[in-house]
């Protein structure tokens, strides 16, 4: 079970990057699969850096200025295909299963990214606006956009806020976080009451950070998400990992 109490590992704050890597961070998308695979689909095409072709990279930075845009259902597939593209990389791994279940049934998809974003800009609480996308015991309610999609998808919904509520949970973050705070923790199909409380601790962690660095400033608590999805780096590198 997580603990909600747990302390800031001491080897997370020793790595935090600063607010600019994580703006910064970014995946190279192949952009022409994306474009072709979405077409055979009948889907809405790409807009933006991405309807260009070839190989793009596209940053945090990049989909969260799309999360600023105006909150519509075209603005919402944009969002969604940038956040997809984003965490899916040159590899795209199953991605015509992934847009197969997004045409789907796409008037409902769309219904649903619109009322996922539209929570998450109105600050409703963290479990009700991932409840629209995923069901109680974890489960996609859009075919293929499970926990690990549906978070990113409502990370960037936030656009360039500077304190980020919701929080992007992986498979990677999940197993990096057991040594301090969840031990056990399952890799997929965190339930919604689960997946709230992870939100809560990293900013928890973020707050208790920005009172210990010396340099006095406000650590952001997506900086915390990024420093736990590359502690394996540091860690099988035999760097001791302290529970703080």
């Amino acid at each position: 079970m997580l603990k909600d109490d747990a302390p800031l590992p001491d080897d997370v704050l020793s790595h935090l990057p600063g607010s600019s890597p994580v703006l910064n961070h970014a995946a190279i998308v192949d952009s022409d699969r994306w474009k072709e695979a979405l077409a055979e689909r009948g889907l809405p095409p790409l807009q933006g850096m991405l309807a260009e072709g070839g190989l793009v990279s596209v940053s945090r930075k990049d989909i969260f200025d799309l999360g600023d845009k105006t909150l519509d259902s075209d603005n919402a597939f944009q969002l969604l295909y940038y956040s997809l593209a984003w965490g899916l990389g040159t590899r795209a791994s199953r991605l015509h299963q992934r847009l197969d279940g997004l045409a789907k049934n796409q008037q409902m998809a769309e219904k649903l990214l619109v009322d996922a974003w539209t929570l998450v800009k109105r600050k409703a609480p963290v479990k009700e606006a991932y409840e629209t996308l995923i069901l109680d015991r974890g489960r996609a309610r859009i075919s293929w956009l499970g926990p690990a999609f549906a978070t990113k998808f409502l990370y960037f919904a936030q656009g360039n806020e500077a304190d980020a509520r919701h929080l992007i949970l992986d498979q990677v973050v999940a197993k990096n976080i057991r040594p301090d705070a969840w031990p056990g923790s399952p890799t997929a199909a965190w339930f919604p009451e689960i997946y709230e409380r992870y939100c809560n601790l990293l900013s928890a962690w973020a707050k208790e950070a920005s009172e210990k660095l010396s340099d006095s400033r406000e650590v952001r608590a997506d900086e915390i998400e990024m420093t736990l999805f590359k502690r394996h780096k540091w860690m099988t590198q035999g760097e001791q990992v302290s529970a703080g």
